[in-house]
């Protein structure tokens, strides 16, 4: 509009001076057609031939909107459909954050065939065919996109390994990332997803293969990292066959199982399973020097320790700095249990009780009262630890 507006001042300027200078000088314009000649005022003509050239150009503009007519209209309804099919898009969108997974749906495919970045509709389309649990649908989605984009095809992959692992199927999420395996060391979303995989199929040998990699790689951050080691750890404790190769798992990880009190209780677990009682004494006894943890404190009192007096005398050095913790009395009275003080394992066990009622802590003092013939005490701490426990479930 600006620039038609300008070339008209421009010729209405020009034709102002033509026609100015005509007048300064009059004269005639001649022409001549075989014996014919025509003579008409100089200002006529320019005059003339402006209107002349203004009629041509409005002919040319009103030829060229009639040639490209179809074009622009075509080009109107392609917009117009742009248009609604980014509305649609952006409603779909809002109802997916909605949790309105089947309208999210239907706008989103309404949008896609109109849509610069329909593979975007046909993703988000998936995930919720995915969240309404119409898997056979997600996957249709996904194939869709995939022949819209084939180029981001891997991208599309890794997507479908997330949702299939979501569903709970790792070993079609596995095939779905076969293609990507070195990509583990770069990219930390598919060494996730590789992790995640192993980790639902049980698979911690195969999940500790990673763990090298991961850590040499400088596209893995530390918190990624982390997370997957402790599972292997827990994974691979949680498995472990025999005592042999259980000490080869606290060697392999020493420094991650002592810098970690969950992963400590589970190896210490592990160890009192397979009759390793000192090591596991050892290793609590390491970690509460640096780290105190009353769950620690209650595996303490589990496991076979050979010199009961030597650990009682340990264990009581703790209630100085923790004395409001109701596990290391529990873990207290254990000990004299089990170096036959019988009076001072029932103060333990009370002085627990006053702290925080538990479930096991009224089964001990139970068993004891009834090693004691102490039957009415017996009864009624049963019947406390049961009411507890059945409470807790």
């Amino acid at each position: 509009m600006i620039r038609a507006l300008i070339l008209f001042i421009f010729f209405l300027i020009v034709f102002t001076a033509a026609v100015f200078f005509a007048m300064q000088a009059p004269g005639y314009a001649s022409f001549t057609y075989g014996a014919t000649t025509y003579e008409l005022p100089l200002v006529e003509f320019v005059i003339g031939l402006f209107i002349l050239f203004t009629l041509f150009y409005i002919l040319l503009r009103l030829f060229g909107l009639i040639f490209n007519a179809p074009k622009r209209i075509q080009s109107a309804m392609d917009r117009r459909r742009q248009n609604k099919a980014l509305g649609n898009t952006q409603r779909g969108l809002t109802k997916f954050t909605q949790g309105d997974w089947v309208q999210s749906e239907k706008l989103l495919l309404s949008g896609a065939d109109h849509s610069s970045s329909a593979m975007v509709n046909y993703i988000w389309a998936a995930r919720a065919a995915h969240m309404r649990g119409d898997f056979a649908e997600r996957d249709a989605h996904l194939a869709e996109a995939k022949k819209g984009s084939p180029n981001d095809s891997s991208t599309l992959d890794v997507l479908r390994a997330e949702l299939l692992l979501d569903q709970g199927m790792p070993e079609q999420a596995l095939a779905s990332l076969s293609q990507h395996e070195d990509a583990v060391r770069s990219n930390p979303k598919i060494a996730s997803l590789f992790a995640n995989a192993y980790e639902q199929l049980g698979d911690w040998g195969k999940l500790a293969e990673i763990i090298p990699v991961l850590k040499n790689s400088k596209h893995v951050d530390q918190s990624t990292y982390s997370q997957i080691e402790k599972r292997v750890i827990k994974g691979l404790l949680s498995n472990s066959q025999n005592a042999s190769n259980l000490d080869e798992i606290g060697a392999k990880y020493k420094e991650s199982i002592s810098a970690d009190n969950e992963l400590t209780l589970d190896y210490v677990s592990a160890l009192r399973q397979q009759g390793k009682h000192e090591l596991a004494e050892s290793t609590i006894s390491n970690t509460l020097a640096k780290n105190w943890s009353s769950k620690l404190v209650r595996e303490y009192g589990l496991i076979d320790i050979k010199d009961p007096g030597q650990a009682l005398t340990k264990a009581e050095h703790w209630v100085e700095q923790h004395t409001n913790d109701e596990n290391l009395y529990l873990t207290l009275g254990r000990i004299c249990n089990k170096a036959q003080l019988w009076g001072k394992a029932k103060a333990y066990f009370e002085s627990s009780l006053t702290r925080k009622p538990l479930a096991e802590t009224y089964a001990e003092l139970a068993a004891l009262h009834e090693q004691l013939d102490e039957m009415d005490d017996a009864h009624r701490c049963a019947k406390k630890g049961l009411k507890l426990a059945t409470r807790s479930v």
